[in-house]
């Protein structure tokens, strides 16, 4: 799992996004997200595979931007964690 800056304001995630990767990629991602100011952009383009730890990664990113004062956008999340989201309520947290 890679959790990368590409350009100010977005961060670019590859790789398989489950529980065994997630608490390295939260610490790096969580990391470039204090950086981060105004808006900030998280692209999952690069995502092969998710569970349930991801969309909580998410959300952790999620009151962490909050908390900053920063707008928080997902880009291209993989159709599993949609799916996952829509499952358990949480659709919205992707929007």
């Amino acid at each position: 799992m890679t959790v990368e800056q590409t350009a100010p304001g977005t961060i670019r995630l590859a790789g398989d996004l489950v529980f065994a990767s997630v608490l390295p990629a939260r610490q790096k991602l969580l990391g470039l997200l204090q950086q981060a100011e105004g808006e900030c952009r998280v692209d999952w383009s690069g995502v092969q595979r998710v569970d349930s730890s991801a969309l909580s990664l998410w959300l952790v990113c999620l009151r962490q931007a909050t908390e900053q004062g920063v707008q928080l956008h997902i880009e291209q999340p993989p159709a599993d964690l949609v799916s996952i989201a829509d499952l358990v309520g949480l659709a919205d947290a992707l929007a």
